[in-house]
């Protein structure tokens, strides 16, 4: 099992890259810059380009299952790569709400056999994203059910150690993309985090966090294509 981010180059854009969000709000600004909509397998996409790379969208809804589907449509659609962009929850104090998280490695959390369920995101990309978007690298936990209550917050922190996020999508894509020898990357915002009272809750923040790690991808896609 590996524990560490992919170190080889990739090449730069053989092809559109795929993006895939679990809400439409998770799109953000990139709902306006991606015009061109089509129908894939029940799913919109949505297309155009970013700092004049190609860009296939979809919005895959929330989960592992529907988020492993959205992506094995976008590589069949041509994608050449995978980013998952959106939100996620803190286990720890340290997670600031607001505060980027760069996935270094993604887990399917649900399982108790470890191996063969976590897919590390691929280095140049990870170095490329953190190069024009501050944030720390994380472990993302992808699990079924949202990690909401403090006392769950508290487990996973301590089963999967104070760098993991929580989230319901991402090794899915990331599973997807290995399974395609693609490279994946993923940035989320922090929606929630551990503690008590209104101003930590996901419902309260999700509008205002919802697309600010979309709005970072031009960014992104321009770094990587120099």
């Amino acid at each position: 099992m590996s524990t560490t981010s992919q170190p080889e180059p990739v090449p730069r854009f053989p092809g559109p890259i795929g993006i895939v969000v679990a809400l439409p709000g998770e799109l953000g600004v990139l709902r306006e810059q991606l015009q061109d909509r089509d129908g894939l397998g029940g799913l919109e996409l949505r297309s155009g380009s970013l700092s004049g790379v190609p860009v296939l969208a979809a919005v895959a809804g929330v989960g592992k299952v529907r988020a492993a589907r959205a992506a094995a449509l976008l590589v069949a659609a041509g994608a050449r790569g995978l980013l998952s962009v959106g939100v996620c929850g803190g286990l720890t104090r340290r997670d600031e709400i607001g505060s980027f998280v760069h996935a270094e490695r993604a887990l399917q959390a649900d399982f108790a056999v470890r191996e063969g369920r976590e897919v590390p995101a691929n280095g140049a990309w990870l170095e490329a994203w953190e190069s024009v978007v501050p944030g720390r690298r994380g472990l993302f936990l992808t699990a079924d059910r949202p990690v909401l209550r403090l006392h769950a917050r508290v487990l996973a922190s301590r089963q999967f150690g104070s760098g993991a996020v929580a989230e319901m999508e991402t090794a899915a894509i990331a599973r997807v993309a290995a399974d395609a020898d693609l490279p994946w990357a993923g940035l989320r915002a922090v929606s929630d985090s551990l503690g008590l009272g209104r101003k930590l809750r996901f419902e309260h923040n999700y509008r205002d966090q919802a697309g600010r790690a979309a709005a970072t991808v031009g960014a992104f896609l321009e770094r990587l294509a120099r």
